[in-house]
């Protein structure tokens, strides 16, 4: 029986979307076949998993900027420790690890393979051009020098071509895996509006945030037109980007104070999410697929923006729509268009004598869906219907399952042409 393939992996668990990603992946490694050290900024959550999973962790603090001896410093560390760990491979998720990893690689005479996940492109700061430059050129290297550079989606992958000025032979898609939250069994919607700060009557449309704010500004002039003639509607926006000054203040002058929420990062974002009447992404993000797959399979109906491959997510479902994120006009004729989702009876049937108002002013959705129960087969026994075998087959393709067994194989290889060519070499 041959020996396990040892694998370093080198993250920041304060990112927690990269961090569920990879601890759900080494879960998914057979210890028979990977001997696994994870090393960098690690939280203790993180720490717990990795010793459920029987793997070794290293806590070892990554740069945060382009200082030279702090950068030299980190990576003779990480050589150290490559030595040590005998390491054949190293899986550097985003661009600081991989950097640290290739110039760790240079005081090593026979260095291990270096996979880089970029996870978009690498941070750059406002009004600072010497520094971009730098960080670009860094990027640049990483994306030479590195074994393979695995992307989760064509859009990152052009992000990447354009970044690099030129083509990447060493690129790799694997799809964002998505790591599957259940809902608590005592889990009730009107409860976490509540806690949220929600209205528990309204029809709720959460928007997630995109880093930089993508198409936050063409929604809030979407929501805009949508709350003058719908007074029962609450938007919600989730994400780090959403709580910039800018767009509080723009949502304050278009008059939207009192019917806009700015959520910020949450951990409960699942929870969250399963409280909405309707959930918008209007731009590709890392952690994307994980929101809209989690709408999908509670029964939340669904707007993406077409960049990126979100709209294959949405291409086989009634239930869901792509749209041009920074589209007002689209954006808003999609909203309301599930907004306004009724059951489908006569008019003279929409008002009721003793409450004395209409479902359309109620905003009831014309679907009924269990929020208690998790998965896609809401009675036991019943075969899936159209809409629930659609989203069966978008989370089988995303599934972390998948992804597991495309990375084993992507291991194995890159570790066999590492040492064809080490071998070319000598």
């Amino acid at each position: 029986m041959s020996e396990p393939l040892r694998l370093t992996h080198i993250l920041r668990s304060g990112e927690l979307t990269i961090r569920d990603q990879v601890l759900t992946l080494i879960a998914q490694l057979p210890t028979r076949q990977f001997d696994i050290t994870v090393a960098g900024e690690l939280d203790n959550f993180t720490k717990r998993r990795l010793v459920q999973n029987k793997a070794r962790w290293v806590q070892m603090s990554l740069p945060s900027d382009l200082h030279p001896l702090w950068q030299m410093r980190t990576a003779r560390r990480l050589a150290r420790l490559l030595t040590t760990q005998d390491s054949a491979i190293v899986h550097a998720h985003g661009f600081q690890a991989a950097f640290t990893a290739l110039l760790a690689r240079r005081y090593l005479k026979d260095g291990p393979a270096v996979i880089c996940s970029p996870f978009g492109l690498p941070g750059l700061k406002r009004n600072s051009g010497v520094h971009n430059h730098s960080v670009a050129v860094a990027a640049r290297w990483v994306l030479r020098e590195a074994d393979l550079v695995v992307v989760q989606s064509e859009h990152e992958a052009e992000q990447l071509r354009g970044l690099s000025r030129g083509p990447l032979p060493s690129l790799q898609l694997v799809r964002e895996g998505v790591v599957l939250e259940r809902l608590r069994e005592d889990f009730e919607p009107g409860a976490k509006r509540r806690l949220a700060g929600l209205d528990p009557t309204a029809a709720i449309v959460g928007v997630m945030a995109p880093p930089g704010g993508i198409g936050v500004m063409s929604l809030l002039e979407a929501a805009q037109e949508i709350i003058a003639s719908r007074p029962n509607v609450e938007f919600v926006l989730i994400g780090d980007a959403a709580k910039q000054q800018h767009f509080v203040q723009s949502a304050h002058q278009m008059g939207l104070s009192g019917c806009t929420v700015f959520l910020g990062q949450r951990a409960d974002v699942v929870e969250i999410i399963a409280s909405l009447n309707l959930l918008v992404i209007p731009a590709d993000y890392v952690g994307a697929r994980h929101h809209a797959v989690h709408a999908l399979l509670n029964g939340i109906p669904l707007i993406v923006g077409r960049d990126g491959d979100l709209d294959e997510l949405v291409e086989e479902l009634t239930h869901a729509r792509a749209v041009t994120g920074d589209d007002k006009e689209e954006m808003e004729s999609a909203i309301s268009h599930f907004l306004d989702a009724v059951p489908g009876l006569d008019d003279d049937h929409l008002v009721d004598d003793q409450l004395g108002f209409s479902d359309r002013e109620m905003l009831v959705s014309g679907m009924m869906f269990d929020l208690d129960a998790f998965g896609l087969d809401p009675v036991p026994g019943r075969p899936l219907d159209t809409e629930q075998a659609a989203v069966q087959r978008i989370v089988e393709r995303y599934s972390m399952r998948a992804i597991g067994l495309t990375f084993r194989q992507m291991y194995t290889e890159i570790v066999a042409t590492r040492k064809q060519s080490m071998k070319h070499r000598g």
